[in-house]
Formats: C-alpha cells, structure tokens, sequence
C-alpha cells in the first residue's frame, strides 16, 4: 500500500512537472525559462511533500455496536467482528494467561468458588452476583484473572512450580451474550500452551469439554483465540495482531454520574498489545507538536472520554483540542482526533495523520510494576510494589475527593484496611517519579 501511494505521488509529480514545463517552453523566451522552471519544480516537490504528509478523514461505522470494528492506521483497512459470535478469549500470547469476556455483547462473570470440588453442588439460591470485569488497562488481565493475587495466583487457577502447568482452583458462573448462565472450570493450561476447560448449565445439564491449543494455526499470531460457548465452538474472524492497531468497540467501565458513580457500557477506542499512545489536550489539533507529552501503554487511553452527551440536543458533543499520538507496534507514529459520534449507529468520524519521524518528542514512561489485591475486597487491600524505587498511594473516593495517602518502599509490600471506608467503588493511584497509573478498586 505504502509502495503504491508514493508510486502515485511521484506519477503526479512527473505530470505536473512535464504540464509546467511544456506550458513555459511554448510561451516564454529561454532567457526566463530556467528560472521560472526552477521556481515551478520547488513549489510542486514542496505540493506533493505535503499531500504526503496530509491528514486523512475516516469513520468506522459500528452499527450501533454491533461490531467490533479492528483499525490499520497504515492501509485505513478495517475488520469487523459481529459482537455476537463469541463469549471468551483465551490469550495465544506464549507466556500468557488471559482469559477475557466479550463485554461488547453483555457476557457477565461472576465468581462462585475458590474450590473446584464444587463442582457438582452449584447452587445460586441466594447467590450474590457481582461482576468480574476485564482489566481497562492491560489485554494481560482478562476478567478470568482479576480474581488472582500474583504468581503463582492465575486468577482461574494456580502454577505448579514442577509441572510447569496452570491447574484450576476457581469456579465461576457466566452469562453468555444470549443470557444463559453456565458454570465453567478452567481446568489447566499446560506448559505447551493447550487449554482445558469445561462448561455446564447450572444444573449440571449439557456438560461440554474442551480442548485447545495456542499452536492451532487457525489462532496463532492473533490476541485471543474466541469461543462461542452457545454453540460450542471456536471463532476465527478476528484479525492477526499485525493487522490492527486500534479497535472499535464496547466496554464496561465505571461513570461519574453526578455524586455517584456506576458501572456502565460504553463506546470507545481501545489500543492493540504493543501499541502506546500520547494523549494532548489544550492544544489546537492542527498542530503536531508532542513536546512533553508520556507515552502510555493502558489500552483504554484513548477511550470513551473524547466525547459528552449533551441531554439538550441528544448528540455527542467532541472534546475540543483533544488528539491522540499513537506509536504502532513497528514505531510509525499517527496523530488521531475525533469530529463527530452519532447517536444510534455509533459511527465514529474522525481525521488520522502520519507524524514524521523525529517530530514525535513524547518521552516514554515504563508501565508500573505493581500488583494490587484482591479486587474486589472486603477487609484488605494488598498492593505489592516491584519498583526499585518508592510508590506513592493515593486512594480517591468516586467522587474524586483523597481520602488517604501512604507510601511503599522499593520492591516491598503494603497493606490497606478497608473495614473504615464505606462499602463502594474507590480510585487507586500509584506513582512514581517517572510513571503514575491508575484504576478502579471495589470495597465490599
């Protein structure tokens, strides 16, 4: 694609350049040619320079969140997932564990058990459901895993320092897009990456097995290999990870809503493994200047954010002066700015352009290295610093407002009390001199 675009550039330079020319040979004396020529060949390298460097308008339609809709910023190409054909992920990363649910279609998880033995005695009655979300920072934290602590803590099971293999210690109801509820087991992952796990109604009815490997060519060099656990079977339409770099799509993720906050579905953008992006506000879009900006790797930086409802007019309102760097994988760097979100058909409009290399000044900022359990909790929050520098802890409360500080020293362990706090959602802030992240903790 690249080849071909300068192919055509250099084709329409050859054109003007001969146009002019032809034009300047016909009309004017020798003794002016030569330097009107070279003011015409200046001014056309300088034209094609720029239609070379220019921003392209684009819009992803999602028809009303129908679709997952993954963005190449290179070739604009997009693939589109219908939202319906799945319910889980399992990584195909080589060291991974990730376990992820399809959010954008509604598929809940609920842990039951830290007890496999369980099994067979899966009784609801009374049961508290409360969700289990994937992680908005890393695809490494499907919501499977958010129930771990830190190796050998999976979150859907535990390491075995021998075997080299995962082995499950959790059972966990889940509500598939179609709204049945089943109980699943991830019953190992084995050093060679083949997954084992099973599903059945609640009742213990229609017991499937399954069995897969990250080798299975059908999956090997995308993010996740995708079940449909009402057909039981794999699904393959989602692109390779070198063919995307953003992806359209739906999450779940906690709103202010006036002076309280909730969990909600919303429409927004979230970055592929490897990917960093440069958030700039304040700044006209027109310019391309990110001086002083940090790289970040969380994939919901760019998010939901960039837009506000307005309950006058029922349309999305865009953030002014809001852009986005995005650094790909293969370091190519683009600048991406929202125009328009439509009510309905949620249709992204919005303008990319491709940032010259060494204009692109952000410097980067190395994710934090720190574990935070469990989550949600009830009497203890645990945050484990694997920095080789201090953490500061800030824990805000949903309304924003700081209701402790503290602090952890290098590659050490602190422990919160949560038993003085109102039950709720709270905001957990971790810092160092060169890194700040932040995300949502539940106290029950």
């Amino acid at each position: 694609m690249t080849m071909l675009i300068q192919s055509f550039r250099f084709g329409v330079f050859l054109f003007l350049y001969w146009l002019f020319s032809h034009s300047v040979s016909t009309h004017l004396c020798t003794k002016y040619k030569n330097k009107i020529m070279n003011k015409i060949f200046t001014t056309i390298l300088v034209l094609v320079a720029l239609a070379g460097n220019a921003q392209t308008a684009d819009s992803v339609l999602s028809r009303g969140g129908a679709m997952d809709v993954y963005y190449d910023f290179e070739t604009q190409d997009k693939t589109e997932l219908n939202r319906a054909t799945w319910d889980i992920g399992l990584t195909t990363e080589n060291r991974g564990a990730s376990i992820i649910i399809n959010e954008n279609a509604g598929t809940e998880l609920f842990l039951y058990s830290s007890d496999t033995a369980d099994w067979s005695t899966v009784d609801t009655a009374g049961f508290d459901f409360k969700n289990i979300y994937n992680s908005e920072t890393t695809w490494s934290s499907g919501a499977f895993a958010n129930q771990g602590t830190a190796h050998p803590d999976y979150g859907w099971g535990i390491y075995d320092q021998k075997k080299h293999d995962i082995n499950g210690n959790r059972i966990f109801i889940l509500k598939t897009k179609t709204e049945k509820y089943l109980k699943v087991v991830i019953d190992q992952m084995s050093p060679a990456g083949v997954y084992k796990f099973r599903t059945a109604n609640l009742d213990g009815s229609n017991l499937e097995v399954y069995e897969y490997a990250k080798t299975d060519p059908e999956s090997m060099g995308k993010n996740f290999a995708l079940v449909n656990l009402d057909v039981g079977d794999f699904v393959f339409e989602n692109p390779a990870s070198s063919k995307w770099d953003i992806l359209f799509t739906k999450y779940t993720t906690t709103v202010q809503m006036g002076p309280t906050s909730q969990d909600m579905s919303v429409a927004g953008v979230k970055i592929n493994a490897g990917c960093e992006v440069a958030q700039r506000i304040g700044v006209d879009v027109s310019s391309d200047d990110t001086t002083d900006l940090n790289w970040n790797t969380e994939i919901t930086e760019i998010g939901y954010d960039w837009k506000s409802f307005n309950r006058g007019t029922f349309e999305y309102n865009i953030t002014p002066e809001q852009a986005y760097f995005v650094r790909t994988r293969n370091g190519a760097v683009y600048k991406l700015w929202f125009t328009d979100f439509t009510v309905g058909t949620a249709n992204y409009l919005f303008n990319t352009k491709e940032i010259k290399a060494g204009v692109a000044s952000a410097r980067t900022v190395t994710k934090l290295n720190t574990t935070v359990y469990p989550n949600p909790t009830k009497d203890i929050l645990n945050i484990r610093n694997k920095e080789n520098e201090a953490l500061i802890i800030t824990l805000m409360n949903a309304q924003g407002a700081v209701v402790t500080e503290s602090n952890v020293a290098a590659n050490a362990k602190q422990s919160i009390s949560t038993s003085d706090f109102a039950k709720g959602i709270y905001f957990l802030q971790l810092s160092t001199s060169n890194a700040v992240s932040t995300q949502r903790v539940i106290f029950e």
